[in-house]
């Protein structure tokens, strides 16, 4: 019996050789060229050992280039590694301390309880300056956004008083005052109010306008403007202000105590570098010294970081 006349044809299947597949031109390899042996597993797990190791190193590279406090670390062991080899190229420890007399010396004001004393009466009175100036700053700013006034009265104080140092008016402070905490605090407000003041006002004014219609629209008018609107759209500004009046103050306080000594019967860093200098101890002159450092980079690196870290970072106001 015939098959039917519109059954379609059947196609027969074709068998490949085995040598078919490896006609395929591959990377790196001739068009005829047969599949190579498959590598040892000691040579396989070798490579991917390599590579983990390469991928590990790679990722711990990476991991530190993140990480600020060692790169800070290790740029504070470089220093002391050129502190200590010039000071021994020096060869004249009155004229300068290695580093590892120096570490000695601070270790040893520890373990007495000196030194510790020391940075205490220097971190109390500055803690009451440095919060009364910022506290002033923030009232006359406050003012100053709020009144035409106030504008006025701020930028004449400022042009007048911000590039009079500070230590400038001890004198007198200690003349109106006397011999106590109260002219240490006169001087220490004087330095922190000015770059303070200065700092806010210039971030008042650069807050956007369309941040202030918002403000008065939603009825906010005086202080509840300023504390609503004006400080977290000037937070950048005012946290560099905050920074930079602390270092005024910190210098202001130590050049104090340098210059005319105790305050009060109680001497703060400045008086015991002040004092421990006349002694011709030199290591303990720079011990002295390496504390005040030491306070600025704790202020800086946990104090005004955690700030940041909180507000204009949180808030993708700065990088």
């Amino acid at each position: 019996m015939s098959a039917p006349l519109f059954e379609p044809p059947i196609r027969p299947e074709l068998e490949y050789p085995a040598a078919l597949p490896w006609l395929v031109q591959l990377p790196g390899r001739p068009r005829d060229a047969a599949p190579s042996a498959p590598e040892p597993k000691e040579e396989v797990e070798a490579a991917v050992a390599q590579r983990a190791w390469r991928r590990s190193g790679s990722d711990v590279l990476q991991w530190a280039g993140r990480q600020a406090w060692l790169r800070k670390g290790l740029l504070l062991l470089a220093l002391a590694l050129v502190w200590e080899l010039g000071a021994r190229w020096q060869n004249n420890d009155l004229m300068l301390p290695s580093f590892l007399q120096t570490a000695h010396a601070f270790a040893g004001g520890l373990a007495s309880g000196e030194l510790l004393a020391k940075v205490s009466v220097s971190l109390a009175a500055l803690l009451k300056g440095y919060l009364a100036g910022v506290l002033a700053a923030f009232l006359l700013t406050a003012l100053a956004v709020s009144t035409r006034f106030g504008r006025d009265l701020l930028e004449t104080l400022v042009a007048m008083f911000n590039p009079l140092p500070a230590i400038a008016l001890l004198p007198l402070a200690m003349l109106w005052l006397g011999l106590g905490q109260a002219s240490l605090s006169f001087v220490l407000i004087h330095a922190v109010l000015w770059p303070l003041a200065l700092a806010t006002g210039s971030g008042f004014q650069s807050v956007p306008e369309t941040l202030r219609m918002a403000g008065r629209n939603y009825g906010l008018r005086g202080l509840p403007f300023v504390v609503q609107i004006l400080i977290p759209a000037a937070a950048p500004s005012i946290l560099s202000g905050l920074k930079i009046s602390w270092a005024f103050a910190w210098r202001t306080l130590i050049a104090a105590e340098l210059i005319f000594g105790a305050s009060a019967g109680q001497g703060g860093l400045g008086w015991y570098i002040f004092q421990n200098r006349n002694e011709l101890y030199t290591d303990k002159v720079f011990a002295g010294l390496a504390a005040v450092i030491l306070i600025g980079l704790l202020a800086e690196n946990l104090v005004f970081a955690t700030l940041e870290r909180v507000t204009v970072r949180r808030w993708g106001m700065q990088r």
